[in-house]
């Protein structure tokens, strides 16, 4: 979904909004907003039309319908931007301002991508743990069918999370697109890199999500230097899911086995 909002805000960045008609800081603003409620949007849709259908069954079946989705979605994006590779330079500060840590340049907006993160994740943690809506989803998230005999609005919470869902992960596919060149492939590809945080995390914690998140980008990119291969940053990811299953089984999956 992150995926498919994304390039919805390349299309109206590039295509649907002359560049003579709107300032620069205008057409950014424009691009960001629309792929933002596109992402909203699309998240009610698929709710109503594919997961309140699915919520009481099995995982299994669960997993296999949203896989399946998430091909269908990429097969989608593939026949309207076909596979060519794109680039959408939304520079939330100027490229100008850089610091050198540790010999490495850090530019304002990498900062501000780390800001937004962890805005995003404590912000998203306060929300689940203190906000009556929070507590409501997790309730769902953890068995809807109890959390309907408590008069938990199910169908209600369940739209709204993945309205939320759909939000965030626009949010962070817009902010990484200035420092890629992308294609369908590569942005749906994150989601290994998503999934290895969320491991990391114990699919419980997000803090310590955004932690391995961050973790995991530094083992991603620093053997890059020596080793140049397109394909082994989603090696190192693979190889930190598979590790965590193996040696930390994740809380969350723990309690659900439960």
């Amino acid at each position: 979904m992150g995926m498919f909002s994304t390039f919805v805000a390349w299309q109206v960045f590039y295509g649907w909004v002359h560049p003579g008609w709107l300032p620069a800081w205008a057409l950014t603003a424009t691009a960001v907003l629309v792929g933002l409620a596109f992402a909203v949007l699309m998240g009610l849709f698929l709710e109503l039309a594919v997961f309140q259908w699915v919520r009481t069954r099995p995982p299994v079946t669960k997993a296999v319908i949203t896989i399946g989705v998430l091909l269908a979605l990429q097969a989608a994006a593939s026949l309207i931007w076909k596979n060519n590779q794109y680039h959408l330079p939304i520079y939330i500060a100027p490229q100008s301002w850089t610091r050198d840590v540790a010999g490495v340049p850090i530019g304002a907006n990498s900062v501000i991508i780390v800001i937004v993160a962890l805005g995003l994740a404590f912000g998203l943690a306060a929300f689940l743990k203190f906000t009556r809506l929070g507590r409501a989803m997790r309730a769902v998230s953890d068995d809807p069918v109890s959390a309907s005999l408590w008069a938990v609005p199910v169908a209600k919470v369940g739209a709204v999370s993945w309205m939320l869902g759909s939000f965030i992960a626009a949010v962070a596919g817009i902010l990484i697109t200035p420092f890629i060149n992308f294609d369908t492939t590569s942005l749906t590809l994150i989601i290994i890199d998503a999934l290895a945080a969320a491991l990391i995390g114990g699919l419980v914690s997000l803090p310590l999500t955004v932690l391995g998140g961050f973790v995991l980008g530094l083992l991603e990119t620093y053997p890059t230097i020596w080793i140049q291969s397109l394909g082994f940053p989603r090696l190192i990811a693979l190889l930190v899911i598979i590790a965590v299953l193996i040696f930390r089984a994740p809380r969350g999956m723990q309690v659900a086995g439960r």
